[in-house]
């Protein structure tokens, strides 16, 4: 799946014209980005965290273009697919989503559906 398929998908579930579980689906098996700070070669995956309404949200980016206006939070970034980005998550976190349209949030509900899907 190609970012711009993904950013597509998720401007259409923003616009309520999209299906949530097609954007879900390919986000699991999608190439993105998982910025750092810091070098991961170095210090470890530290990845940029996203804190809504007090939950935290890890940070994907679908395009390095997308990820820019996270600034020196994405001075690194990782490629690893949305399923493997699924499964590093602690309970209770979501995922942030940047694409070129804006940012899509996948709450903590959403995360667990995921996890019992796959």
């Amino acid at each position: 799946m190609s970012a711009t398929s993904i950013d597509d998908m998720a401007a259409a579930v923003q616009s309520g014209g999209g299906e949530i579980e097609q954007l879900l689906e390919a986000v699991l098996e999608a190439e993105l980005l998982a910025p750092s700070p810091t070098d991961p070669a170095v210090h470890g995956f530290s990845g940029a965290w996203a804190d809504i309404e007090g939950v935290p949200h890890l940070v994907l980016g679908t395009t390095p273009q997308s990820l820019h206006a996270l600034g020196d939070r994405a001075s690194y970034a990782l490629t690893l697919t949305g399923r493997r980005a699924l499964g590093g998550l602690g309970e209770g976190a979501g995922l942030l989503l940047h694409t070129a349209h804006g940012v899509f949030a996948i709450g903590p509900e959403l995360v667990e559906d995921l996890r019992a899907a796959s």
